[in-house]
């Protein structure tokens, strides 16, 4: 599963990243009012999905770090 997220793009790593960290309490939100789900389970998809945000990110960071080096 590393070697498909290390396969994405520096620019649409950093911005799927960005996206899931920026749209899951508002989607967390919506699903908690709209489906009654219990808060707990709320909580642990919020850590799933932002800990797949964080390795998208550093993802892009480490391309960016080494494009940099070798230049």
């Amino acid at each position: 599963m590393l070697d498909k997220i290390r396969a994405v793009p520096e620019q649409k790593s950093f911005f799927i990243g960005m996206s899931l960290i920026l749209f899951t309490p508002l989607l967390s939100f919506l699903l908690l009012d709209l489906f009654q789900m219990p808060f707990w389970n709320m909580i642990l998809a919020g850590v799933f999905i932002n800990f797949f945000s964080i390795v998208f990110i550093l993802n892009a960071a480490d391309k960016r770090h080494s494009r940099l080096r070798k230049q």
